[in-house]
């Protein structure tokens, strides 16, 4: 945290060098205790709490040293370990701001520097919470930024005494060593969670991928079936599987876009309508007024949700097409759209097609539509399957749907 304009209350010692640190055989023998810690892993509370208590075993107890994390939107500090203060105190200082005067932590946070508090009672930078530490006792309080090889902040490592104290030169060996292996854990943490989402993230695409190529294939095999019963010469039939390959093409680009040149002269608005037609296109063709009904306003989509949006259209429209009204030649599909307060309300209904059923378990699809209309739009779905067929409710945040509205 940053400093007071009192430039004087601030103590500042230039610590060790971080490069060729001169330490006491002892703290060398604690460095080395704390790095082989650090490489055994673990959840980082229990690593921080070991490393904690390490660092205070040379000094024979009359250190209490504490580890805060910065949170994650660096606007303060939280908990990170410390086992030898009282609770009571360790809750009072979670979530403490980051900035000058903010006691030594919240100082040295904002400073980027360490910072030495011989005696809190005295010392203006703890005048907000003087009373707090004195209540527990605690006389003096030194803080030392931890930072990433990158320079940027993770956190801070204080050591707390039960007396004013002016620290030695073994003192400031131990609270720069303190932090330069809480660092290394703490990056170690970040790193795994990191390669954690990476995995996350990769397994999803890949099965999004695996999903949607099998839907590709099924959408293939059903537009060859339904171009067959309607054509009545081969030049017909050729027609229009092109032109719903072609429609279908065009229904990915919605889905995916980003994808062709077209879409490098910029983003821009497009009509709800247009979405509903372009997606619905490649298993219509040149009947789309008989299979389907589109009801609605003019409302235009903004480009950060069009994709959502397509994407949970054009899994609805492929359910169709494989197992439902679209799938059939007497099917039928109807739309529409309304403002409801501050909800964008859509309903999805099929008749004609085979008689529904309730899926016995979630398939990848719905898991995606289900994520999609809550996390992007803030919304809810939810299915009716009646035994004339089924009806589909989305409900979406006008925030999230479009700034038209």
């Amino acid at each position: 945290m940053a400093r007071s304009g009192r430039q004087a209350c601030i103590k500042e010692r230039r610590l060790p060098s971080t490069h060729a640190p001169v330490i006491s055989s002892d703290l060398l023998l604690a460095e080395r205790d704390i790095l082989a810690r650090v490489a055994r892993g673990g959840p980082l509370a229990e690593v921080l709490t070991d490393i904690v208590l390490l660092a205070e075993s040379p000094t024979n107890g009359q250190m209490l040293a504490s580890v805060l994390l910065v949170s994650d939107d660096g606007r303060s500090l939280l908990e990170g370990a410390a086992p030898s203060l009282p609770k009571a105190y360790n809750a009072a200082v979670h979530g403490i701001p980051i900035g000058h005067g903010i006691g030594s932590c919240g100082t040295a946070a904002a400073s980027g520097k360490p910072i030495i508090v011989t005696d809190i009672a005295v010392d203006p930078l703890w005048a907000d919470y003087r009373d707090l530490a004195l209540g527990f006792d605690l006389r003096a309080c030194w803080s030392m930024p931890i930072e990433a090889a990158d320079g940027r902040l993770l956190g801070t490592f204080a050591n707390y005494y039960r007396e004013p104290r002016e620290p030695t030169e073994r003192d400031l060996e131990l609270i720069s060593m303190a932090a330069r292996t809480t660092a290394i854990a703490v990056e170690r943490h970040i790193n795994d969670l990191e390669r954690e989402r990476a995995e996350e993230q990769r397994m999803l695409v890949v099965r999004e991928l695996n999903h949607r190529v099998k839907n590709v294939f099924a959408l293939v095999q059903s537009l060859l079936a339904m171009s067959a019963r309607s054509a009545t010469s081969v030049e017909a039939y050729a027609q229009a599987v092109q032109g719903r390959m072609s429609a279908l093409s065009r229904a990915h680009e919605l889905v995916q876009p980003g994808l062709s040149l077209d879409d490098l002269a910029g983003p821009c608005d497009v009509a709800l309508r247009e979405i509903f037609a372009d997606i619905l296109a490649p298993y219509l063709h040149d009947d789309i007024t008989e299979k389907v009904v589109l009801t609605g306003g003019d409302e235009q989509v903004s480009p950060h949700a069009i994709t959502g949006l397509s994407l949970i259209l054009h899994e609805l429209a492929t359910n169709a097409a494989k197992y439902g009204a679209l799938s059939k030649q007497d099917g039928r599909l109807r739309v529409s759209w309304q403002l409801v307060d501050d909800l964008v309300e859509i309903v999805w209904s099929e008749r004609g097609g085979p008689r529904p059923t309730v899926p016995t378990q979630t398939g990848f699809g719905s898991t995606l539509i289900k994520r999609t209309v809550e996390r992007q739009f803030l919304g809810t779905i939810d299915r009716d399957w009646r035994p004339e067929g089924l009806d589909v409710r989305l409900r979406l945040s006008v925030g999230r749907f479009t700034k038209s509205l």
